[in-house]
């Protein structure tokens, strides 16, 4: 049964515009593999990494674009045990340029889907993965982050800094917070972070060791990267951690070794992609993530809902730095 859409992809590397909205026919899906319709689809930072060329998953020209998505199951392959027709299901990103998620529909692996919590909307359920994933390998496989701990978390008001903000909240840290500006402010302290700093306004450093009372944070969640690395190196507590997952300075990232010796401490080039790949890492991650989203100790935030057909207008809002929490495209009216 195959089936003909539209969806989202490019045939080369560049700016927004070399994205487009394309007819295609999409063929039964194979082996392990599950088609769902799409109902929404929500954008991340390496969506604009991905079509700019600059993503650690290389296009495979005509490539499709999207990690992300919530639908319904229409089709199975033949080694599927895990999905049926019928269900309501949400993607888990992982590195490949084979598969993409934007457009009205998408085939997956089994692996890297779940059941779509119920106590969740369309499109807070296509929000889950990308931000509570990255966090939670970060977080409990690289940093070992426990109550007490201070935690740093640099672009807070990001769909990613706030899955990190949740996952370490709710495991007992104590969470500082920056953003550039002060027009987020307001927002952000509504969402119970325990301290934020303004980083245009006030010095990084100063700051995280007043917050700490000259200890330093023990663990640093930092998507900027670049010349931003200086402000908090010598803030770390001793035996901290520090993971870049992001390059939002396009300025190249030293590798501070001094700093870093004089506190044992860690710099961790991370991408969740590299955990999500050993398939009983994913298992522990989505039987973490899931629960306490039934818990409801989970909840992503949708900043804003755009239709399919303003789907650029999605990518211009991300771009703009203007949200807090998820962007989010829908693609049926359910």
């Amino acid at each position: 049964m195959s089936v003909n859409c539209r969806i989202v992809r490019f045939h080369e590397t560049g700016e927004l515009d070399v994205l487009a909205i394309e007819d295609v026919t999409i063929e039964d899906p194979i082996n392990d593999e599950v088609l769902f319709k799409v109902d929404a689809f929500a954008l991340n930072r390496a969506d604009v990494l991905h079509y700019q060329g600059f993503h650690t998953t290389l296009p495979d020209f005509p490539s499709r674009i999207g990690s992300e998505a919530t639908g319904e199951v229409v089709k199975v392959g033949t080694n599927v045990t895990d999905f049926k027709v019928g269900d309501r299901v949400t993607s888990i990103p992982f590195n490949t340029a084979k598969y993409g998620v934007q457009g009205e529909y998408a085939v997956v692996p089994q692996d890297y889907l779940t059941k779509a919590p119920e106590n969740l909307t369309i499109e807070e359920a296509c929000s889950i993965w990308m931000q509570y994933s990255t966090a939670y390998f970060a977080l409990f496989h690289v940093g070992n982050v426990k109550k007490g701990d201070y935690v740093f978390i640099p672009a807070i008001s990001s769909s990613a800094g706030y899955g990190c903000f949740e996952l370490a909240k709710d495991a007992g840290a104590t969470i500082i917070g920056s953003t550039r500006t002060s027009a987020k402010k307001d927002d952000l302290k509504k969402l119970g972070i325990d301290h934020l700093i303004i980083s245009n306004e006030e010095s990084v450093g100063e700051r995280l060791m007043e917050i700490t009372e000259g200890e330093g944070v023990s663990f640093v969640y930092d998507p900027i990267a670049g010349n931003f690395c200086n402000e908090y190196l010598d803030s770390l507590s001793m035996g901290a951690v520090v993971i870049i997952y992001g390059l939002l300075d396009p300025n190249p990232t030293p590798y501070p070794l001094v700093p870093l010796i004089r506190k044992k401490a860690v710099m961790d080039a991370y991408s969740q992609f590299n955990h999500v790949e050993d398939i009983d890492k994913l298992n522990e991650c989505k039987a973490y993530i899931l629960e306490r989203i039934e818990k409801e100790a989970l909840k992503p935030i949708v900043s804003k809902v755009f239709d399919f057909e303003d789907y650029k207008k999605a990518y211009e809002y991300m771009l703009s730095n203007q949200q807090v929490g998820k962007i989010v495209v829908r693609v049926t009216n359910k």
